[in-house]
């Protein structure tokens, strides 16, 4: 019996750390928390939808090809932002199931930021990259306080370099220093 019980917890959480594997981090889990929410922003570019429309996301100019290229390269964006009235519409445990997904094999946590200040109130930065075959092939931000959570997974190639040359165009600030 132990032994079933066993290869079916396994068999469960095969595909979670599979899809972490990849640089896609499973996010369904937060629809109840986008129910709770009073308000929310979800976007959901998986790879087909990339590949036949990422090129319309992008005004034409001098840079149109370069951000054309990215985009081709990438598997999917998914973004996740949630406004609740309630400090306490969500836990850590919801946290932390995000955070467990990301502690598999190839992922790096490069960004760690908690503050909390006397009154109890408290936020949470974390930016993770998702390493393999020696580049950056995933991305995971996370931003969370009482009130809101903001997860943004990118599944694919990320070159910093060619991200950086697109400064001015699709939200990416203008950075002193940066390759342009």
């Amino acid at each position: 019996m132990k032994t079933t019980l066993a290869l079916v917890a396994f068999t469960l959480l095969l595909p979670v750390a599979a899809s972490a594997q990849d640089g896609r981090v499973d996010l369904s889990f937060l629809d109840r928390l986008a129910a709770r929410a009073s308000e929310k922003q979800e976007v959901t570019l998986g790879p087909d939808l990339l590949m036949s429309s990422g090129a319309a996301l992008i005004a034409p100019g001098p840079k149109a090809e370069a951000a054309k290229q990215i985009l081709s390269e990438l598997k999917g964006i998914y973004v996740r932002s949630y406004e609740f009235d309630d400090d306490k519409a969500y836990s850590m445990d919801d946290i932390n199931a995000i955070r467990k997904q990301v502690s598999a094999s190839g992922w790096v946590k490069v960004v760690s930021n908690e503050e909390r200040d006397k009154s109890g109130r408290w936020e949470l930065q974390e930016i993770y990259f998702f390493h393999s075959g020696g580049k950056i092939n995933g991305m995971l931000i996370i931003n969370a306080e009482p009130r809101e959570m903001q997860v943004v997974n990118i599944v694919g190639p990320i070159d910093f370099a060619k991200v950086a040359a697109l400064a001015g165009i699709l939200g990416i600030p203008n950075i002193a220093g940066a390759v342009n």
